[in-house]
């Protein structure tokens, strides 16, 4: 799903307006009354209900004043407070104010918090958020901040115009204060701040309004950003003639003592996504554990040291590792001498390979390993794994992490893959957003369950992109299912996998 930050959606609208000869007021009208539509589907009859509209000075205002129109011809019982000087209002805005002083629509002018008619707010069943647009880049204060504070405490339906006022609509970063909707009408395209947090937190039920903004703008327009829905995604019946060669041989290299879950996840993740073969490559003193936790998958131990991969299996592993598809790495590993080596022996084999938990450990001690290689590698650290591999601390991971995904992806030619609630994935040149997924990932165990997903993708002959992105919706699509079942706070790894079948078949669903 295209993503528009405020710039992108800027030009769009000036090349709807410039080069399409699309008015800005018919943007506007088009605007205020599809969000006109969304308040009337919620509510039906709007006939003598109070709505107090907020109309900041640009044109967010002026989609306000329009939906206040379209309101007041509803029957409804509505108050406009204007925050800015009449005289000083866009052409297109002004249009709107002038419409409502013709039709005798009550205009209240806001230059002090005490203008405000706190009763009629008060008794408000809705209220229309149109103070700041999608161009807001500055923290709120003064009178706005306390009209937003006066907004959030009280008990109507809130519906902003756009976004929600304080929200940046490129960062999601809060500006101080912002209104906390219960519905957002986003024009043309939604934006990437109303999928990352915290601005998702407060968009409430987020809707795209059509304006009119031409099609082939649309289908020209190449977006920074990316929403991952369930229409991105495809997933076809396979060939009645298939076999399990057709399906792609996994190795997954991982385990150590006290750790052969991680293998176990990650490899029944892979199988249930639809890899033919998995086969994990496993210290010898974990073998037993494996097998009898993964039947459908195959093992192959060697020679293990203190519980960890001994330095003289790794020619074994290599040269059984050497014929697979895909590699996945990491997961239960352990950190140890020599680890280091093994990675970079793996990677010289110029296999697909998904490193994951403590092979991100290991390469951190060697990023440079990547400028090396000519093979898709897929990196999938949270947060604290990231600020190893870059040396930077975590709180500046948190505070940069759109600029320094997108970086550290195109400096090393990797799939960079950032887990968090808003997962974000990119190659270098785009970001995509995860949807899917709910608190109850937030355990041990579920970055290797994505691991094996991603893998198993891949395999099946899928692009490495495209596979990324997909793995990490299913991964939080089975979550979401495995909700009709199990809360989010006991929900386990195995709870996910047991569900990927279901987020299978809800995508093939969809494609249909």
């Amino acid at each position: 799903m295209k993503l528009s930050t405020s710039l992108q959606m800027k030009e769009l609208d000036s090349k709807s307006i410039n080069e399409f000869k699309i008015p800005d007021i018919v943007l506007m009208e088009n605007a205020s009354r599809g969000t006109f539509e969304l308040i009337k589907k919620q509510f039906g009859s709007l006939e003598g209900l109070r709505v107090s509209v907020f109309a900041g000075l640009g044109n967010n205002g002026g989609d306000a004043m329009a939906i206040a129109r379209h309101l007041y011809n509803a029957g409804a019982n509505v108050l406009v407070n204007l925050v800015a000087d009449p005289d000083k209002l866009n052409p297109s805005p002004k249009i709107n104010y002038d419409i409502l002083c013709s039709m005798n629509v009550p205009i209240n002018i806001i230059n002090h918090i005490e203008d405000l008619n706190d009763v009629f707010l008060a008794h408000s069943q809705i209220i229309i958020d149109g103070l700041f647009g999608i161009g807001l880049s500055r923290n709120i204060e003064g009178i706005f901040y306390d009209i937003i504070d006066k907004i959030n405490k009280s008990n109507a339906f809130v519906v902003s115009v756009d976004i929600p006022s304080g929200i940046n609509a490129d960062t999601a970063e809060c500006l101080g204060i912002a209104v906390k909707a219960d519905l957002t009408a986003t024009f043309a395209l939604a934006k990437p701040g109303q999928f990352l947090y915290p601005g998702r937190l407060y968009c409430g039920k987020l809707e795209v309004v059509d304006i009119s903004t031409p099609k082939q703008l649309i289908d020209d327009f190449k977006p920074t950003f990316n929403a991952l829905v369930k229409d991105d995604f495809v997933i076809e019946d396979r060939p009645k003639n298939s076999h399990k060669g057709n399906f792609g041989h996994i190795a997954i290299v991982g385990g150590s003592i006290g750790k052969s879950g991680a293998v176990i996840l990650a490899a029944n993740a892979a199988l249930r996504s639809g890899a033919g073969l998995v086969s994990a490559v496993v210290p010898d003193c974990i073998n037993t554990a494996f097998e009898s936790s993964c039947i459908e998958a195959m093992s192959y131990p060697v020679k293990d040291k203190d519980g960890f991969f001994s330095k003289e299996s790794f020619d074994d592993i290599v040269d059984f590792v050497r014929d697979k598809d895909v590699i996945c790495f990491g997961m239960g590993l352990g950190v140890f001498d020599d680890a280091l080596y093994l990675l970079e022996s793996l990677l010289e084999l110029k296999k697909p390979m998904v490193i994951d938990a403590d092979g991100l450990n290991v390469l951190s001690k060697n990023v440079n390993l990547l400028k090396k290689i000519n093979s898709p590698v897929i990196l999938t650290p949270h947060p604290k794994e990231f600020s190893r591999l870059i040396g930077q601390t975590t709180a500046e991971v948190l505070k940069n992490r759109l600029k320094l995904v997108k970086e550290f992806a195109k400096k090393n030619n990797v799939i960079l893959i950032l887990k968090m609630a808003d997962t974000l994935i990119s190659n270098g040149e785009s970001i995509f957003i995860n949807t899917s997924g709910n608190p109850g990932l937030s355990t041990g165990g579920s970055g290797d369950v994505l691991s094996g997903i991603i893998a198993s993708l891949i395999a099946q002959n899928n692009d490495v992109l495209y596979a990324s992105c997909m793995g990490v919706f299913l991964h939080g699509l089975s979550a979401d299912l495995a909700l009709s079942k199990y809360s989010e706070a006991s929900l386990l790894p195995t709870d996910v996998i047991n569900h990927i079948t279901n987020a299978i078949e809800a995508i093939k669903t969809k494609a249909q």
